[in-house]
């Protein structure tokens, strides 16, 4: 097929235009399609490419009218003659229907046929069908008739009321449309269809049982979709006519529909904010009621999804703090929740929730997610000072690694269902290392590296556990410049456990502690306090030796971070244009007999990385007349070594990254 038949067909340069070769050739091919198909008993692939191919013309008004005066527009589209034919069980036949409709829809003539041919009811019909693939382009055809011919005045559209300053309600009327652009007919077409779809919608929205949830899942999507891109008079109306199945939903408590639910209320929330208007009183009641569900679960998450939009609402941002904070307040018996009793009538199902233990886990990693954020809230709807938080996630990680002094406050039933959890672990690490830069935490900068060495030193600790506390004590160490705020003990304690780690048995465990070292020196040479090495922070620990050791390392992954680690080690060195050591001098003898020798691709990349490093550190740094003690000279003798070897490499990445360096 050529590139212009092809492009025709899929219509990725827009539908065929009249004077268009593949317009005229449509045009012959669907002018005997009326004969042929009686003649004929055509497969449902070309069927198919027929509904589609028609949908594609009909877009315009010209297209429209050839195909309408030879019938062949009322022949293609006629689904009851496909339901005879026994062709409508086809799912291919089904969606193709639909698309070709929705590609033909984009004038008005096109939705005075829609209408006529009344293809209302059968478009909803097919929001139940059995294919999703169905489902999903009947729900995005509803959601283009509604926007695509929805009026531009405020003014609504015929039989839709007008909304007055003063509450009251008015007809609009034939000027009013008529100013707006809008052809009468049109509008009248466009009332019917929206009049039909929105009963359906108000009619389908609330499950008869347990197995509609699906249906009413889908319709929720489509809500969604259309508040938040509809006009005034559009919303309005929509929200009229499906805001007492949205509040029977609100109490019914389906938890799968908690989400959908708030993302329909925070689309209309936001879109009538945005047009400047006072929220809807319909949206806002709908709004407290998903904040005052009965189900904690569905409580926490309904908050979790208010708090994420962030709105400007100050009344429901405090109460969903407050919310949020509430588990956490429970377990670790932080006073987390301040004066206001507003929640207090949730703490006693709340507890009961956290007595078991997978909507426990589930409830406190939504809490510590949001954190971070509900610290950067504003102080009138803050109900405690952000350090308070920091306090109350140490504790927690406290509690989970089963620490005693920290079960003796807080909701002791409790604890048995997070001691020992990794997912809580991880989550509040991640809370941790989020709270760093919240207002006014740097103080607790002590308290959190020695919860986290603490978990450095556990035997028993999670690899990813594991990775996690090293990630947050780099994190709390970029966002401190005043290093020396943390004790000489913490860095000999801190020292004596990446010596232990880096032998661990674990290739996880020692990869991620060079990892750290690397890491470390970046941070330590980016601070305040003048450190020329990491070891100057951990207390004493050579960090170099530990590097040159792991590239003896027998897990590719760990030679290929100690290598980075070596590069961000060295690099503050690079840069002063540091005389030559023997150490240096024996490192890159080291790696390029990994780059020559080693199996591995990944400790190959690294060396070729490092050098990369070293190169653009020396061209930015270091002056064209250095000494032949220098460093730079060592790195000059080296190049050629490492463009002979990296350009023949089998490993394509290693061979490009050398290429582009050369």
């Amino acid at each position: 097929m050529t590139p212009a038949w092809r492009n025709c067909w899929t219509g990725s340069q827009g539908s065929p235009r009249p004077g268009d070769l593949c317009w005229r050739l449509s045009h012959v091919c669907l002018s005997s399609y009326p004969l042929w198909l009686t003649k004929h008993h055509p497969t449902p692939g070309v069927i198919s490419f027929t509904l589609k191919l028609s949908g594609l013309i009909a877009a315009t008004e010209d297209g429209f009218r050839m195909l309408q005066e030879r019938s062949i527009l009322d022949l293609a589209f006629n689904h009851q003659h496909w339901h005879e034919a026994g062709l409508w069980e086809d799912p291919c036949i089904r969606i193709s229907w639909i698309q070709g409709l929705r590609s033909m829809l984009q004038h008005s003539k096109a939705l005075s046929f829609f209408v006529q041919a009344d293809f209302t009811l059968p478009l909803l019909q097919l929001q139940t069908d059995a294919s999703l693939f169905v489902v999903s382009a009947a729900n995005q055809m509803l959601a283009h008739i509604l926007l695509f011919f929805q009026p531009t005045s405020p003014a609504g559209f015929n039989g839709v009321d007008k909304k007055h300053g003063d509450g009251k309600t008015t007809r609009a009327s034939i000027a009013d449309i008529e100013h707006s652009g809008i052809p009468m007919e049109t509008s009248q077409d466009y009332t019917t269809v929206v009049t039909a779809i929105l009963e359906y919608l108000k009619e389908s929205l609330v499950p008869k049982e347990n197995t509609g949830l699906h249906q009413s899942l889908q319709i929720l999507k489509l809500l969604a979709l259309l508040l938040a891109q509809a006009r005034p008079s559009l919303r309005d109306k929509l929200l009229q006519t499906v805001a007492g199945s949205l509040e029977e939903l609100a109490t019914a408590g389906y938890s799968q529909l908690t989400l959908p639910l708030m993302d329909i209320i925070l689309a209309a929330h936001s879109s009538s904010s945005t047009d400047g208007c006072v929220p809807d009183q319909r949206v806002t009641h709908l709004l407290s009621s998903m904040l005052k569900m009965d189900k904690p679960s569905d409580l926490i998450h309904a908050a979790a999804a208010f708090l994420r939009r962030g709105n400007q609402d100050t009344v429901h941002s405090a109460q969903a703090v407050r919310i949020l904070l509430l588990p956490l307040h429970i377990i670790t018996g932080q006073t987390l929740l301040g004066t206001n009793t507003a929640v207090e009538e949730h703490q006693f199902s709340v507890v009961e929730q956290l007595k078991t233990k997978t909507p426990c886990i589930s409830m406190i990693c939504v809490c510590l997610t949001n954190t971070p954020q509900i610290t950067l809230t504003p102080p009138d709807v803050l109900p405690c000072p952000p350090v308070l938080i920091v306090t109350a996630v140490l504790s927690l990680l406290r509690i989970c690694s089963g620490d005693s002094s920290s079960l003796s406050t807080g909701c002791a039933e409790v604890f048995r269902n997070v001691i020992g959890s990794g997912k809580v672990q991880k989550c509040a690490l991640e809370a941790l290392m989020g709270l760093s830069s919240s207002p006014g935490v740097k103080d607790k900068l002590t308290e959190v590296f020695t919860v986290l060495i603490q978990y450095l030193n556990n035997p028993d600790l999670d690899p990813t556990v594991l990775h996690k506390s090293y990630q947050a004590l780099v994190k709390w160490m970029s966002v401190c410049k005043d290093l020396s705020l943390i004790t000489h003990q913490l860095r000999q304690d801190l020292s004596e456990v990446v010596k232990k780690r880096v032998c661990d048995m674990r290739w996880e465990v020692r990869d991620s502690t060079v990892e750290f070292v690397g890491k470390l020196a970046s941070v330590v040479s980016s601070a305040e306090e003048p450190c020329d090495a990491p070891e100057a922070f951990l207390g004493g620990c050579c960090s170099t030796p530990l590097l040159r050791e792991a590239l003896q390392d027998p897990e590719s992954y760990v030679r290929a971070s100690a290598i980075s680690a070596l590069a961000q080690t060295l690099a503050h060195s690079w840069q002063q244009g540091a005389a030559l050591t023997q150490e240096q001098t024996d490192i890159v003898s080291r790696l390029l007999e990994i780059l020559s020798q080693d199996t591995e691709g990944f400790a190959r990349r690294a060396v070729v990385q490092y050098f990369i490093t070293w190169f653009s550190s020396h061209s930015s740094h270091t002056s064209p007349s250095s000494s032949p003690s220098s460093s730079s000279s060592l790195l000059m003798n080296s190049v050629s070594s490492v463009l002979s070897l990296g350009s023949v490499d089998l490993d394509w990445e290693v061979k490009v990254h050398t290429l582009g360096a050369g």
